[in-house]
């Protein structure tokens, strides 16, 4: 097996539980309240790059720690307004509104790392808002219309989309395992706040509680999160946004096989063209690029 196509499986392997997770989520949150379950979440997540902090030790800039707060403030809006739409919304819903996330980052890299917007980025957030305008236009039935859960979501993917576009500059000046655990460190001490402040927290300690606390915090952050910053390097960022297209699918699978989730025909549709316009404008504007720089050698030569 060549090394580009083992780190694809693997890819996809991380982007299989990541579809799961959804319904996951959605069946933890019988047992405890939503941001409590983030924190129990990434503590024990931040144990794992314990070691790695630790290592460390007196090399840690005031750049690294500033990264990693910056980070970690990104990663926790993302995850604990996604956790807090699961109460009100499908795991199906959640995974596709979230993977909008995707078609933000050429945007927010215009305003923070000053790079140009493609004309196919605007194509595909018109498809995109079109395919979320269709996903929750069916007609009105439990379960349908455009509710408080589906905004929570739509806001987790913009914070994604943030996070994403810092992680892409720190990523470059510090070491992916330390920022990894700044960033656990962060949000649960973000998350710890919250429930003390904000949140009325309750908790039962069931086997599915359980159950659910080792898929998201082991399976979900530790191995998922590690696979992916260890092998996508070594395939094209092309196709890696297509082995990640099959998360929102399989969110609606997982939310349909283990929850009994209904998405219908509307769903079904606007699901197609949500996932169509990320990839639209990921996947063409990369190979616009590549040609794009291809022709600029080809002159070079030439000159």
């Amino acid at each position: 097996m060549n090394t580009r196509l083992k780190s694809e499986l693997l890819l996809g392997f991380a982007t299989a539980i990541w579809g799961g997770t959804y319904a996951i989520i959605k069946t933890g949150l019988n047992d405890i309240s939503p941001v409590l379950f983030v924190a129990i979440r990434f503590f024990l997540a931040f144990l794992f790059f314990l070691p790695a902090l630790l290592r460390s030790g007196r090399e840690l800039s005031t750049a690294t720690l500033q990264a990693g707060l910056v980070l970690g403030l990104t990663m926790f809006g993302g995850y604990a307004l996604l956790t807090a739409g699961l109460v009100l919304t499908s795991s199906g819903r959640s995974g596709l509104i979230t993977y909008s996330f995707a078609l933000f980052v050429p945007f927010l890299q215009v305003l923070l790392l000053r790079k140009k917007v493609r004309t196919v980025n605007l194509l595909g957030l018109f498809m995109v808002i079109f395919g979320m305008y269709v996903f929750t236009s069916a007609p009105s039935s439990p379960g349908t219309g455009w509710n408080r859960g589906d905004i929570l979501t739509f806001l987790a993917a913009i914070s994604y989309a943030f996070n994403i576009v810092y992680l892409d500059r720190y990523s470059r000046r510090h070491s992916p395992s330390v920022l990894t655990g700044l960033q656990f460190a962060v949000m649960t001490v973000l998350a710890v706040l919250y429930v003390l402040f904000f949140e009325a927290p309750f908790i039962n300690f069931t086997f599915s509680f359980f159950l659910s606390l080792f898929y998201l915090s082991v399976l979900g952050s530790v191995i998922a999160i590690s696979l992916m910053n260890r092998y996508q390097k070594d395939t094209t960022p092309v196709r890696a946004v297509i082995i990640y297209a099959l998360e929102p699918v399989l969110a609606v699978v997982s939310g349909w096989l283990f929850l009994g989730e209904k998405i219908g025909i509307y769903g079904m549709i606007g699901g197609a063209v949500i996932i169509g316009g990320v990839l639209l404008s990921e996947v063409l504007g990369i190979y616009l690029d590549k040609r794009n720089t291809g022709n600029s050698e080809e002159k070079k030569v030439h000159l």
